[in-house]
């Protein structure tokens, strides 16, 4: 069915067909871990000692095992000559992690945006307004073409600025959508953030007329809480969309029903912080195994981000729910809990903040600096009372100048995913090998 067709479909009608397609294409999680033994050179040595009859007797793909691996060693036989694309991971949290697609495995991302229910909220804008802004990074993830394609796909008219880079500074990309004034974007939540400090800076009249017409921002590559995506909607008054990602692609599928959720292709497992398995449900170290990508098969991957999966009680049928914390080696102990990113955003933008910070924790107190994106006051107080309240800590807050953290007309050359730095003396943490 042409992607048109299908996206003027009725949502029920889009998501069975959703359902049935990813069911019929999807093997049992051992049939792809046979095939990945059978078909690639490196499961064929990752497997050798293991391969056993239970699934959960494979051993655990961590990021580490392919450091130093040819990327061939990943691609299937039957795929090395219909690969079209190939992708890293930033490699953020150690070494990057290769991914070759085909062009069918690629237009996944085009695929799912046909039949999310946010499909509805979106189509229409872009029948008034064609023109679209692809702001995300074209670096080695392969997330900046697939959001371009996305965009296509819909209709769009796409501008791929792209971003970091010094032929694409913050300046012109702000330039760019003062004059392009698109209906739509997908950027990074820091970097939507600072282009639009630019606007209102150097383009004060163009600035209202671009917001006139930016209904929605789809935003991924870092992790953006619930409160943080509210407070940024009701800010810009537009749809803010956060998309949880990966070098694999489009493992979740955001909602209307306000809950994002885990697509049926991956069949996903929780562990503690031992690597002992926790089931499918509650709070862990994810693990993933795609049961549909064949070119680069990935079996009982540890992503490694700590996450909360529960069931789903979702009117559109979606039957798992996925919550994101941050990535698990930058995660705290703080009152006998694993808190992240998401779970200190959850406090701090409940305040009608949005804009960066960083938190340092020392043996007894904790310092937060925040960006004051608004013209009122950062209310300290407020947030000091409800961090140690949440948290166990007397905190102090500070707020600094928007800009102060990430230099919002600076090009960026890492991510700003460090936003939790833990000083005493038993912590944890791993500091990324690259940020």
């Amino acid at each position: 069915m042409k992607s048109l067709s299908l996206g003027m479909l009725p949502l029920s009608v889009r998501l069975k067909l959703l359902d049935g397609f990813l069911k019929r294409r999807s093997r049992s999680p051992m049939a792809m871990a046979r095939y990945a033994y059978d078909h690639t050179a490196f499961y064929k040595r990752f497997f050798a000692p293991h391969m056993a009859q239970r699934f959960e007797d494979l051993p655990i793909l961590k990021k580490e095992f392919v450091r130093d691996i040819s990327p061939y060693d990943l691609l299937a036989a039957p795929h090395q000559d219909d690969v079209v694309y190939y992708g890293e991971t930033t490699g953020s949290t150690g070494s990057p992690t290769p991914a070759f697609y085909t062009k069918r495995e690629f237009s996944s991302a085009r695929f799912m945006a046909y039949v999310s229910p946010l499909l509805d909220s979106i189509r229409p804008e872009l029948k008034t307004n064609r023109t679209c802004i692809n702001g995300l990074a074209f670096g080695f993830t392969i997330a900046g073409m697939s959001f371009g394609d996305v965009f296509e796909g819909l209709g769009g008219l796409v501008a791929n600025v792209g971003s970091r880079s010094t032929l694409a500074t913050p300046e012109r990309i702000a330039r760019a959508m003062a004059r392009l004034k698109p209906v739509a974007m997908a950027a990074a939540p820091i970097d939507f953030l600072s282009w639009m400090r630019i606007l209102e800076e150097d383009y004060p009249e163009q600035r209202q007329e671009m917001l006139a017409s930016l209904k929605v921002l789809l935003s991924t590559a870092e992790l953006c809480s619930r409160s943080r995506v509210g407070a940024i909607s009701r800010h810009f008054g537009i749809r803010h969309v956060d998309i949880y990602a990966c070098v694999e692609g489009l493992f979740t599928l955001p909602c209307t029903c306000g809950e994002m959720h885990l697509l049926p292709s991956y069949h996903t497992e929780l562990f503690d912080s031992q690597l002992r398995p926790l089931g499918p449900y509650g709070t862990g170290r994810l693990v993933f195994t795609n049961l549909i990508k064949e070119s680069t098969p990935m079996v009982r991957y540890l992503l490694d981000d700590w996450v909360t999966i529960s069931p789903s009680r979702c009117p559109h049928g979606f039957d798992r729910s996925i919550v994101p914390h941050g990535r698990y080696e930058l995660c705290v102990p703080l009152q006998g809990e694993f808190v992240g990113v998401e779970h200190v955003e959850e406090v701090l933008f409940r305040h009608g903040l949005f804009g960066d910070y960083f938190l340092v924790i020392e043996e007894k107190a904790m310092t937060l600096t925040v960006e004051q994106y608004l013209p009122t006051p950062v209310p300290a107080d407020d947030i000091a009372a409800a961090f140690e309240t949440r948290f166990g800590m007397p905190t102090k807050v500070t707020g600094v100048p928007f800009g102060t953290i990430t230099d919002y007309r600076g090009v960026r050359g890492s991510k700003p995913i460090l936003k939790i730095d833990d000083r005493r003396p038993a912590a944890s943490q791993e500091i990324p090998e690259f940020l």
